[in-house]
């Protein structure tokens, strides 16, 4: 016989009588109580999700609209480098308390950012390739550009 069994056995006596009066209804308080505060933490943790995702939708939005209008614009390349510019403006605000090195340091890796778009890297695309291949390339070109100069003003904002 299994410790559950002998145990039952042994206690069959207590399992057969009624339990206190006001027992059930002190049972059913309990769980009244927890079940108000499961609900409330559910109803937290809905609400904080729900703060999460508007926020990273938003996030994910602006980003886009940002792209998309220098994709339309008469001159990407101007359009993606005054994005830039303010960017440069960010980074430079942020590093203003740096030591001279650190500060030197930065603003390099930043300026080599900015000369690699200002470079012609447009005659570098094939004549060949159609128009709209040729644009989405340096789009992609251009954001990758101005991604990693938001990627520096955000480790250095951390």
């Amino acid at each position: 016989m299994n410790p559950l069994e002998e145990f039952i056995s042994n206690h069959k006596i207590l399992f057969d009588e009624e339990p206190p009066t006001g027992h059930f209804e002190r049972m059913q308080e309990k769980m009244n109580r927890k079940s108000g505060r499961i609900f409330a933490l559910r109803l937290g943790l809905s609400i904080a999700a729900s703060i999460a995702i508007v926020f990273s939708v938003w996030q994910f939005y602006k980003k886009q609209n940002g792209t998309t209008i220098c994709e339309n614009a008469i001159d990407m390349k101007i359009c993606y480098l005054e994005r830039m510019d303010a960017v440069v403006g960010q980074i430079e605000a942020l590093i203003r308390d740096f030591d001279q090195w650190d500060r030197q340091e930065v603003m390099n890796d930043v300026q080599n950012i900015i000369d690699s778009v200002k470079d012609n890297f447009e005659s570098e695309i094939p004549e060949e390739l159609p128009d709209d291949l040729a644009k989405a390339i340096l789009s992609d070109y251009y954001r990758k550009n101005l991604e990693s100069l938001e990627m520096i003003a955000e480790l250095i904002a951390n």
